[in-house]
């Protein structure tokens, strides 16, 4: 985010709980303009519960989520409709995000035609820009996804989100559920149409190496919550955390080796540890960290944050 800009995205205290379970916990970040939020952690670990707080698909129990000025969390109807505009997402799985019985002309048009946006001839002929945008041909707007590869899919909810004209389009892994060659062409796309449309993302992966690749600041998730948000060249080269080193550790190297890996798995959230919730794996654990939470602060260079009381530290 360009310095004393105001954010376009922020979020403060974001919590989401299912009865007992608190899948997101206090929560807090920023998004700026063009800017990409990269979010990582380990499968279970809240991420895709936070994206759908962020459009209102979940309503969250607690906290607050600002749209350039506007509170999302307090508009209702038509309000909330004309905000969903300037914030859209794009699910992990292509296949089950588009109706099977719906061609993919009409996927791309339904923002069209709820927000008036253009009908009759104007309307095919804006789909079949849009199908060209992502790299599609207009003859697959009469096709069903079933008659789609992973990747075409995927290109369609690309344009499907597309169409209203968003600000903001928050990524829930959306390369994960294809094959590598075609991860890249998307992510690529995803690349150049940030670049075209001034837009900026949330993208939400488990892939590290991915997330380098595509982000300019990222959030590390453990268990609900946030435990380092850097510039991505800072948390590649110095990351504060255990959870991060240990995460980084475990990517593969040039040979297809780790270094190390993480150790264990992560605790039930619905019964989290006391303290530090990274405490029963973590190397460096001392008796505050099993009973005292650390917050998520600046430690170092102001735009560098990390909830742990021993961030920096090598065992």
């Amino acid at each position: 985010m360009t310095s004393g800009a105001a954010p376009l995205l922020e979020v403060t205290g974001l919590e989401k709980r299912f009865g007992a379970l608190v899948a997101v916990h206090g929560v807090s970040f920023t998004v700026g303009e063009r800017e990409t939020l990269g979010l990582v952690g380990e499968s279970g670990c809240g991420k895709s519960t936070l994206a759908r707080c962020l459009v209102r698909l979940v309503e969250p129990s607690a906290g607050s989520v600002r749209f350039g000025g506007r509170e999302v969390l307090a508009l209702e109807g038509a309000a909330l409709r004309s905000l969903r505009r300037e914030l859209q997402i794009v699910f992990q799985d292509p296949a089950s995000s588009l109706d099977p019985r719906r061609t993919i002309g009409d996927a791309v048009g339904e923002g069209l035609d709820i927000h008036r946006l253009a009908s009759g001839a104007a309307r095919g002929r804006r789909v079949s820009e849009l199908l060209g945008r992502v790299g599609l041909g207009p003859e697959l707007a009469a096709r069903h996804p079933h008659e789609l590869s992973g990747g075409q899919r995927q290109r369609v909810g690309l344009a499907r989100a597309l169409a209203v004209g968003p600000r903001v389009v928050i990524c829930d892994e959306p390369v994960s559920a294809l094959d590598v060659s075609v991860q890249a062409q998307v992510v690529n796309l995803l690349s150049e149409l940030k670049d075209a449309l001034g837009l900026a993302y949330v993208f939400i992966s488990h892939d590290l190496r991915l997330v380098e690749h595509v982000s300019d600041r990222v959030a590390v998730m453990y268990l609900g919550r946030l435990v380092e948000v850097a510039p991505v060249e800072a948390l590649y080269a110095r990351p504060l955390h255990p959870y991060t080193r240990a995460l980084l550790s475990a990517m593969p190297d040039a040979a297809g080796g780790c270094a190390s890996a993480l150790k264990g798995e992560p605790p039930s959230p619905l019964a989290p540890p006391p303290g530090c919730a990274f405490h029963p794996r973590c190397p460096l654990a001392v008796e505050r960290c099993r009973v005292e939470a650390p917050p998520l602060v600046s430690l170092g260079e102001a735009a560098h944050l990390a909830a742990c009381w021993r961030a920096g530290e090598t065992a």
